[in-house]
């Protein structure tokens, strides 16, 4: 039976009002993922993510709502759904919902490819990555640094793939989030190798 990642009650809520028209932070884009996969079962099915772009467009009072805006929020859900549903299976894996939402550039390439990773370079992953200023890497957070190592690898972007990254850091770390020196620790490219050999199988 395969692991599912368990929401983090720490984690801040999304209001995806604020992602409206904007490229979304892999931070950003975990937390949308795992507030509207409700099952874990590493879809959005149709439901789903109509739930999703219900809250991105519509005001939240219902009768607030106009016909002309329901009838323009279902074209939008049947013309993304067409447009970025790959494999025409009726919902969106990780992959497919990343193109359509436009995810960020990764973040890490610019730092895990440098000859040696500075106190400086740490610090800016934390403040990156970190969504709540705890100064720790986990949640959602954690399964967008992994995210984005697997996008880094050009490894396959869906939710097992992230399962088995995250479940192999908490391993080498032998905790669930992330500080100064364990992310230290991971961003060595021995570890990373660990890491990225995890996401491989």
């Amino acid at each position: 039976m395969s692991k599912k990642i368990a929401a983090n009650s720490n984690q801040p809520g999304v209001d995806v009002k604020k992602l409206r028209n904007k490229k979304l932070t892999s931070t950003e884009f975990m937390q949308v993922w795992f507030h509207y996969d409700k099952d874990r079962s590493g879809f959005l099915e149709y439901t789903e993510f109509s739930q999703f772009m219900k809250d991105l467009f519509l005001k939240k009072n219902p009768t607030d709502i106009s016909a002309e805006q329901v009838e323009k929020y279902t074209a939008e859900v049947i013309h993304i759904m067409d447009t970025y549903d790959e494999n025409r299976d009726g919902r969106f894996e990780m992959n497919e919902l990343a193109k359509a939402l436009k995810i960020e550039d990764n973040y890490l390439n610019k730092i895990i490819n440098k000859k040696s990773i500075k106190d400086k370079h740490i610090q800016s992953i934390l403040l990156h990555y970190n969504s709540n200023v705890n100064n720790t890497i986990e949640g959602a957070e954690l399964n967008a640094l992994v995210g984005d190592i697997a996008r880094h690898f050009n490894l396959q972007f869906k939710l097992s793939t992230i399962v088995a990254g995250v479940e192999c850091v908490k391993g080498i770390i032998g905790a669930e989030s992330l500080g100064e020196d364990s992310l230290r620790l991971i961003l060595d490219k021995d570890k990373l190798g660990q890491v990225k050999t995890a996401m491989e199988k």
